[in-house]
């Protein structure tokens, strides 16, 4: 009996011993196919574990046939599988999960692949951290689809500005974790106030074409949405230092806490970017801080965000003449004023010393996120953002304008007449707000409401900061100009997906917004107004889903967007001679219930098509704009080189855009887009004054290449990353006039002061390598870096407006070492 049992138990230990097994694996990111390092994996009878290597290789020993496997990472949906389903070597893929405390906004605004009917790209965490140096936004976007950048001082540090499919970044909606970021009044982006972003940014989403509800602000080139959750499941430190051309450094300390107490976790950067500038005095000195704090409790998640940096530069608004732009000498020219014909300057004005600016804008960010159920979830996020700052620009042609600076308007000696001046621009602006999203989710898909409330207000004033020949008792506290501004915001939208059946999928959205303008307290000439719009922006799309690999959409959108205030009233050079733009009344007065200048409506048409599968990827889209009252660039440019723009009756861009990545070997991707577009005034005129007009009817729309196209090639094996881009940018008008301008000059021989209106087309190649290394166990996450911009050394301008071209760097490069602890 008792070997009967002795025998009993040896055979229950050896069915026991039998049952375990030995078990290896990688885990990859689902969609990036990227090793997923330091990843968790448990057992949950055993309560034993691991983690997973750089190549996101583990190995668990004597597991049982019995237990459950759970494998998660942070920002991944965890995997949890029986241990008996699997095999050895068996690979993990990860999805990625919808970031905590912006799940709604995240959801609705990035796209599915095969899913949702829209036209965007995805850029994740990985790989900005794998090439990404200190490049700003614009540059480092500009490798997308039917997208360009330009930069005033040539090397994409200081002013940048971003266009996709020829839409200037004025017309694009740009958000940061869902917050507007697009001046309420310029509508322009200043992404300078924002130095090294990227650096702690978790995933960009950009879309082309008309801007969704969901992101806010209505768009009609496309918007951009920046997620900055640059939280880390480990406690991580870097360290990193890099130089290059012009004097360009960086220094920055990076520092997350990990996750505390499965609850908490904190994130905090500090850098600084300096640079001489590509052209003469465009120098740049940028400090840039981000500091995080995200809280985890069990149906409710609370992130607080506070970043900005006091940014300070040497201005650089003007551009060269066409003829400069291949002398190696006069491109890097920067002057405040200039005069040309064909065969060279013939009136120059030095760029002065003093001609810089200073700005500081920190933003404040509270987000949180409550789950209410596993089909309802609300997202809130309350923000506030101040800016203050000047810029001191050259004024010695104040002379020629009689009393500029009102002097004698406010009586002063009028025996004084002030030379060589330096001018203060001052702004003052604060914005607040809140954004609620509620997400819910039914059987067939989810429906989002959402809206925004924003209160902007601003004060905005010029003084003389310096100059000779003052008369007496006048101060620095004298404003020639002064006055407030401000832009009130409410919309609400619906947005929804709807899924028909396996195949089908429906997305509908209504966005009704209130845009309300104020400009007040106008200091001497008192012209306060007020003008309010109501818009209606729905799109409709349908997705539809061949087979696993196969997908098409077609899309419709109807967008309207309100001018910029200086078109409806340039106020700060009233003294100037600038006037509202406003109907007259009979008595002079104006009428401001009726602007001259008009919102802009666009009707956008898409149709896509995709294939995807685990070695290629390739899709094409087509779209068809047509335009109302299209609010374009006419050729010219105000004091601080922005473009001067008004209405044309009618447009139509129409296009087609070609994408395609293929991973060719374990180690090598090759990737490449192409557009072909045409942009033309099907209806407008260019008013000479009085009863003289050009018609225009034909012709290109200045700002918008024919021809776009980007490739590339990446090799990553164990350590090393190489990457070689290319770009190509078909030539495009700096006005309206096409081909014609010379025929108009024939005409009208004194209504433009230049000839050449075309910015010629440029092929431009990048660099970049890096070779991560691991010093100790205590050094790990280090690395070497090297970019170079603009291999070839090509001697191109980037973009144009009227007479003013603006050259691209010739070859430059930075290099630099980052270590992690």
């Amino acid at each position: 009996m008792k070997s009967k049992i002795i025998l009993l138990f040896l055979l229950s230990f050896l069915s026991a011993f039998s049952q375990q097994k030995e078990l290896t694996g990688i885990i990859l990111d689902s969609e990036t196919l990227l090793p997923l390092q330091n990843a968790n994996i448990y057992l949950t009878k055993n309560k034993s574990g691991t983690t997973s290597d750089r190549q996101g290789k583990f190995i668990l020993k004597e597991v049982p046939e019995s237990d459950t496997l759970i494998i998660s990472y942070l920002g991944y949906k965890q995997l949890m599988l029986p241990v008996s389903q699997l095999q050895n070597n068996q690979t993990f893929y990860l999805d990625r999960k919808i970031l905590p405390s912006q799940t709604v906004l995240v959801e609705a605004s990035i796209g599915q692949k095969g899913v949702t009917p829209l036209t965007f790209e995805k850029i994740k965490r990985e790989q900005i951290q794998k090439d990404y140096v200190v490049q700003d936004i614009p540059q480092y976007l500009s490798q997308l689809p039917s997208t360009t950048f330009y930069s005033e001082n040539g090397n994409g540090i200081g002013y940048n500005y971003l266009s996709i499919r020829g839409f200037d970044q004025r017309r694009i909606s740009v958000s940061i974790n869902g917050i507007p970021q697009n001046d309420p009044e310029d509508h322009n982006v200043y992404w300078l106030d924002f130095p090294d972003l990227l650096a702690s940014t978790e995933l960009i989403q950009v879309q082309r074409g008309a801007g969704s509800g969901v992101i806010g602000y209505p768009a009609v080139g496309g918007s951009i949405n920046i997620i900055t959750s640059p939280f880390s499941d480990k406690a991580k430190l870097n360290i990193s230092s890099s130089y290059g051309s012009f004097h360009t450094r960086k220094y920055s300390a990076a520092f997350s806490s990990g996750l505390i107490d499965n609850k908490y976790s904190f994130y905090a950067k500090l850098s600084q970017i300096l640079s001489s500038g590509y052209r003469n005095l465009s120098w740049a000195k940028f400090n840039a801080y981000h500091l995080s704090a995200v809280r985890y409790d069990e149906n409710l998640t609370t992130q607080f965000n506070f970043f900005g940096g006091p940014i300070s530069d040497g201005l650089a608004y003007t551009g060269i003449a066409k003829f400069a732009v291949k002398d190696k000498n006069l491109r890097r020219t920067n002057y405040s004023y200039w005069e040309a014909d064909e065969t060279g300057y013939t009136f120059t004005v030095n760029r002065r010393p003093e001609e810089i600016e200073n700005f500081s804008q920190p933003h404040f960010e509270l987000l949180n996120e409550y789950k209410f159920n596993d089909d309802v979830k609300f997202n809130s996020a309350l923000f506030l953002v101040i800016g203050e700052g000047f810029f001191d620009y050259d004024g010695s042609w104040s002379i020629y304008y009689d009393d500029y600076f009102r002097l004698r308007a406010n009586g002063f000696d009028t025996n004084y007449v002030p030379t060589n001046a330096i001018i203060r621009a001052q702004v003052e602006n604060k914005q607040y707000g809140w954004i609620p999203r509620l997400s819910l989710s039914h059987k067939n898909g989810e429906l989002i409401l959402g809206g925004e409330l924003r209160i902007h207000r601003s004060n905005h004033w010029g003084n003389i900061n310096y100059a000779e020949n003052l008369p007496p008792n006048i101060s620095k506290d004298y404003y020639y100009y002064f006055y407030n501004g401000a832009k009130d915001i409410a919309s609400i939208y619906a947005h929804e997906s709807y899924r028909l059946n396996d195949q089908i999928n429906l997305l509908g959205e209504l966005q009704v917004a209130y845009h309300k303008y104020k400009l007040y307290n106008e200091r001497y000439v008192g012209n306060d107004f007020s003008i309010s719009d109501i818009f209606f922006n729905p799109r409709l799309g349908i997705n539809y889903k061949i087979s696993d690999q196969f997908n098409s959409f077609i899309s419709f959108a109807r967008v309207t967007r309100e001018p910029r205030l200086k078109n409806y009233y340039d106020a700060a050079e009233s003294s100037a001679g600038e006037v509202p733009q406003f109907e007259l009344n009979s008595d002079g007065t104006y009428n401001f219930s009726k602007p001259l200048v008009k919102p802009e409506t666009m009707n956008d048409f898409e149709i896509g098509f995709s294939f995807s599968n685990q070695f290629i990827s390739a899709s094409t889209n087509f779209y068809y704009m047509i335009f109302n009252d299209e609010i374009v660039r006419k050729g010219q440019v105000d004091r601080f080189g922005q473009p001067i723009t008004g209405n044309v009756d009618q447009t139509i861009h129409s296009g087609a855009e070609l994408q395609l990545t293929a991973k060719i070997t374990e180690a090598l991707d090759v990737f490449g887009n192409f557009t072909y577009s045409n942009n033309e005034i099907k209806n407008g005129k260019y008013f000479l004054g009085g009863t003289d007009f050009i018609d225009l009817t034909g012709n290109k729309i200045s700002g918008f290449p024919d021809v776009l196209a980007n490739f590339g090639i990446q090799f990553k094996q164990n350590n090393l990353f190489l990457k070689l881009s290319g770009k190509y940018v078909g030539k495009m008008y700096s006005d309206n006039f096409d081909d014609n301008l010379k025929n108009y000059l024939n005409q009208f021989p004194n209504f433009v002061d230049y000839s050449d209106n075309i910015n010629d087309a440029y092929f431009v190649m990048d660099f970049y390598g890096s070779y991560d290394f691991k010093l100790f166990d205590a050094l790990d996450n280090s690395k070497i870096f090297l970019q170079v911009n603009n291999l070839f050394d090509n001697l191109y301008s980037a973009y144009a407006i009227g007479k003013e071209f603006f050259p691209a760097a010739e070859r430059n490069f930075i290099a630099g070492i980052q270590l992690g602890l």
